[in-house]
């Protein structure tokens, strides 16, 4: 299986990524609750800063336990 590094994901990527439907990823989108700069419209189509969203992903990471 090869992995995609692209620096961009289309809606379905981000979708399987955050394991959302792509329904769910362009309301979140609309209600602006992706960082900003994390979405870029390129020939009409949405995509995603890969960056931004594993930050969004590290950033909602919850602390382990024993570690303050």
């Amino acid at each position: 299986m090869q992995t995609n590094t692209s620096p961009l994901m289309d809606v379905k990527e981000v979708a399987t990524y955050l394991h959302l439907s792509p329904a769910t990823v362009y309301a979140k989108k609309c209600r602006g609750e992706f960082p900003k700069g994390s979405t870029v419209k390129l020939f009409g189509k949405l995509l995603f800063k890969r960056e931004k969203i594993e930050q969004l992903v590290e950033d909602s990471t919850e602390p382990s336990f024993g570690h303050s």
